[in-house]
C-alpha cells in the first residue's frame, strides 16, 4: 500500500509539476517588473511553491481520489492565485487578467496534448505517451511567451487604471471556463469518428486562435487609446505655451509703450517739480503706480513650458480671488521629460485652481470671494513650488479646498499616499488629474502623499530622475 501510494505521488508530481511550472514562468514574466523580492528570490520561491503544492495534491490524489484526481487542480489554482499576490505588488484586478491569461495558456496546452492523444498518440506505448504528456503540457504554454513578456508586460507596466483592470479580467476568465467546458465536453461524450476529432481538434485550435488574436487586439486598442491621450496633452500643452507667448507679446509692447512714454513722465514730473506742486505730484505718482500694480505679472520658471503652464492656471487662481504664490527653482532644460512633468504640474495647479473656485462658490460648505472666505476668515489660496533634491524632483502644491473635497481626497488617500486609482472630488467616478499624477510617479519611481485638514489640502510628489522604469 506504502509502495504504492508513493509511486501514485511520483507520478503526479512528475505529469503535472511542468504545467505548474510553465504556468508560473509565463506570470512572472508579464510581472517581472511590479516583483516585491529580488527576481532570483522570486523564483526560488516559486519552484518552491509549485513543489510543494504538487507534492500536497499528490498524496492528496493518491491517497483519497485514485489516479484521476482532477479536484486537485482546483487547490493548485488557488495556491498560484495566492502567490502571484503575494510576490507582486499589483491591485487585484492586473493579478486577476495574469492569472487567468497564465491558467487559460495551460488549460490550452492541456487540451493540445488530448488532441493528440486522441488523434495521434491513442496506439503509442505507455512512456511514449507520458513523454509527449510532458513535452506538449510544459512546453505547450511557453509558446505565448512572447505575448506574456511583451504585449501583457506592456499593459501591466504601462495601464494603471484599477476599474478598468477589474474589468479585462472578465476576458481570461472566460476563455479558462471556455476551455475547462470544451475538455470535460470532450469526456463526457464519446468520439465515433475522426471527424468528431478533427471537430474537437479544430475548436481546440480556434480556442487558442481567438485568445491571442483578443490579446493583440485589446492592447493595441489600449495603446491606441493612451497616445491619443498623449497627444491631447501634447496639444494642451502646446496651446499653454501659444497662450504665454502671446502674453509675453503683449507684455513686450506694453514695455516699448512705457519706454516710449517715459520722456513724457518725466517731463510732467519736471513740471510739478518746477512749481513746487507736491500734492500733484504725488497724485501723478498714485495714479501711475496703480497703472503698474496691473502690469503683467513675470516669469514663474525658467522652462518655457512650465512657465506657460504656470501663467495659465495662476491667472485662473487669480480671477477667483485667491492670493497665488509660485516657487519653480528648476533649470531652463527639466530633468524629466517635459511632456511628462509639465502635464503632472498641470493636472495639480488644475485640480488646485478647481478646488478654489469650488471654495469661492461656496460648494461643499465653504465659500468666499475677494481672496477670503464668506466668513472673512479663511482666505483663498494656491501655492505651488518645485526644486530639485539629490536625483529627485519635489513638488509641493497647498490650496484652499472645501470640506468635501477634504474628505474626498482622505478617502482616496488613506494612508496619507495617492494610489493611481484616486477618485475625482468633482464628479462620481474614478480621478483622472491626480491619477494620472500618481501613474507617472509610479512610472518614475516615486509617491504622491498627501496631507490635508478640513479647509486645505497638501499635495507632494517625490519624482526620481534616474529614468522612467
Amino acid at each position: 500500500m506504502g509502495e504504492d501510494v508513493a509511486g501514485g505521488v511520483l507520478w503526479y508530481v512528475v505529469r503535472n509539476a511542468p504545467t505548474f511550472l510553465a504556468m508560473f514562468f509565463l506570470m512572472l514574466l508579464a510581472v517581472r517588473g511590479r516583483l516585491r523580492f529580488s527576481l532570483g528570490v522570486t523564483v526560488g520561491m516559486a519552484l518552491g511553491i509549485v513543489a510543494a503544492v504538487s507534492l500536497a495534491c499528490g498524496i492528496g490524489v493518491a491517497v483519497f481520489a485514485g489516479e484521476e484526481g482532477v479536484w486537485a487542480t482546483v487547490p493548485v489554482l488557488a495556491v498560484s492565485l495566492l502567490s502571484l499576490a503575494a510576490l507582486t505588488k499589483l491591485p487585484w484586478g492586473k493579478r486577476l487578467f495574469v492569472f487567468f491569461s497564465a491558467a487559460t495558456a495551460a488549460a490550452i496546452a492541456i487540451l493540445a496534448y488530448d488532441v493528440l492523444l486522441r488523434t495521434v498518440a491513442l496506439e503509442w506505448s505507455f512512456g511514449a505517451r507520458r513523454v509527449l504528456d510532458a513535452v506538449v503540457c510544459s512546453a505547450g504554454p511557453l509558446v505565448l511567451a512572447p505575448l506574456f513578456a511583451r504585449t501583457i508586460r506592456w499593459g501591466v507596466e504601462q495601464v494603471d487604471d484599477p476599474a478598468l483592470w477589474r474589468r479585462l479580467a472578465a476576458v481570461p476568465a472566460g476563455f479558462f471556463v471556455a476551455a475547462n467546458a470544451l475538455y470535460m465536453f470532450a469526456y463526457a461524450v464519446e468520439f465515433l469518428s475522426s471527424g468528431s476529432d478533427a471537430l474537437y481538434a479544430l475548436a481546440v485550435g480556434v480556442l487558442a486562435f481567438l485568445m491571442v488574436a483578443s490579446y493583440l487586439m485589446l492592447f493595441s486598442a489600449l495603446r491606441t487609446v493612451m497616445e491619443n491621450a498623449r497627444l491631447r496633452e501634447a496639444a494642451q500643452l502646446e496651446e499653454l505655451q501659444h497662450e504665454r507667448y502671446r502674453s509675453l507679446r503683449r507684455t513686450l509692447r506694453d514695455t516699448a509703450k512705457a519706454r516710449h512714454d517715459f520722456r513724457h513722465q518725466l517731463l510732467v514730473i519736471r513740471s510739478f517739480a518746477d512749481e513746487d506742486d507736491v500734492q500733484g505730484l504725488r497724485a501723478y505718482l498714485d495714479e501711475q503706480g496703480a497703472g503698474q500694480a496691473q502690469r503683467e505679472p513675470g516669469a514663474y520658471a525658467l522652462n518655457f513650458a512650465l512657465d506657460a503652464v504656470a501663467a495659465h492656471f495662476a491667472e485662473r487662481a487669480r480671477a477667483c480671488g485667491a492670493d497665488v504664490s509660485l516657487a519653480f527653482a528648476l533649470p531652463e532644460r527639466l530633468p524629466l521629460p517635459e511632456a511628462d512633468f509639465c502635464m503632472a504640474m498641470a493636472n495639480l495647479l488644475e485640480n488646485a485652481v478647481e478646488a478654489c473656485e469650488r471654495t469661492e462658490r461656496g460648494e461643499g460648505g465653504a465659500g468666499g470671494r475677494g481672496s477670503t472666505a464668506q466668513d472673512g476668515a479663511r482666505p483663498l489660496f494656491v501655492d505651488a513650488e518645485a526644486r530639485i533634491e539629490g536625483n529627485a524632483v519635489l513638488v509641493s502644491v497647498r490650496n484652499s479646498c472645501t470640506p468635501s473635497d477634504a474628505r474626498a481626497l482622505a478617502a482616496a488617500a488613506p494612508d496619507g499616499v495617492l494610489s493611481s486609482g484616486a477618485r475625482s472630488a468633482k464628479r462620481e467616478g474614478d480621478g483622472i488629474g491626480l491619477a494620472s499624477v500618481a501613474t507617472l510617479a509610479k512610472r518614475y519611481r516615486g509617491e504622491v502623499q498627501v496631507e490635508i485638514d478640513e479647509y486645505a489640502a497638501t499635495i507632494r510628489v517625490l519624482l526620481r530622475t534616474g529614468g522612467a522604469r
